[in-house]
């Protein structure tokens, strides 16, 4: 009788692990895509911990220069993130530069080119962060302000916030219909900011989430293709200020879109 007892209750926490293992959430493994520097293949500190801290896994996709392997990368990891950095090229986008361009990473621009491509054709989900939803709107045929202060007429808020990256600085409003305001269930909110470029002409197939109160446009997402971006730096305040950014991190298939039916691939232009 002891012995059937004994066994019952091996079985029954065998049962328990079982489902146990069945029902938890399994971690992501975050694909960064790497900053491009000149001697380390690396990504700020911040993101990794940010996606860390949501329970993810980061992984630094590095630029090897040959096509198989990365997509051999990318078959690893279940998101793509680009992250912040240098002004893309504007050549791209179908103009010449403006003496008020910032500096630019030619090898970075036709990495993450490349990795997005790539990235479409796996239908693998994607999320950007400041220069991250510059370059998607772009590789998906949008264009860009090179230079808010010279090419923007309301000059109420300044973009580059500097030292005060970890600080809320201004005001955003969010979409109600969008899936960033489904995520973090809030309307209007403040943010941090630390860029000079932001979004001109809208990728077709893509629609605005969120907006400054000067209405440059702070997040992007579209229903065609399992992407969307933000302007600001989620992964600076998530612990800070607004730890309601926390979020951006724990719910980044929903943020993508890739836990619904998308409307029919998102045309990217010919690269």
């Amino acid at each position: 009788m002891v012995m059937k007892q004994y066994f019952r209750l091996i079985l029954l926490a065998a049962l328990m692990c079982i489902s146990a293992n069945i029902f938890a959430k399994n971690p992501l493994v975050v694909g960064i895509a790497e900053e491009r520097a000149e001697t380390k293949a690396t990504a700020m500190r911040s993101y990794v911990d940010a996606i860390s801290r949501a329970g993810n896994v980061p992984m630094i996709i590095a630029d090897s220069k040959d096509p198989r392997k990365m997509a051999i990368a990318l078959g690893k990891v279940d998101i793509l993130l680009l992250i912040g950095g240098e002004d893309v090229a504007p050549a791209y986008y179908g103009e010449k530069p403006i003496p008020e361009l910032g500096e630019v990473n030619a090898q970075r621009d036709t990495f993450e080119m490349a990795l997005l491509k790539e990235a479409v054709k796996q239908h693998k989900p994607i999320l950007g962060i400041c220069r991250g939803l510059q370059i998607i709107n772009v590789f998906f045929g949008g264009t860009l302000y090179q230079d808010l202060p010279s090419q923007y007429a309301d000059h109420s808020v300044n973009h580059s916030s500097g030292s005060r990256i970890f600080k809320a600085v201004h005001g955003i409003k969010i979409a109600k219909d969008s899936r960033l305001y489904q995520v973090i269930q809030i309307d209007s909110i403040g943010v941090n900011s630390s860029h000079h470029q932001a979004v001109k002409s809208l990728a077709p197939g893509f629609r605005v989430a969120a907006r400054c109160t000067d209405g440059v446009v702070e997040a992007i997402e579209s229903d065609k293709y399992p992407v969307a971006a933000v302007q600001f730096h989620p992964e600076r305040i998530s612990v800070g200020d607004e730890p309601v950014f926390k979020k951006f991190f724990e719910q980044m298939m929903t943020l993508s879109g890739a836990d619904k039916p998308t409307k029919g691939v998102c045309n990217s232009k010919k690269r």
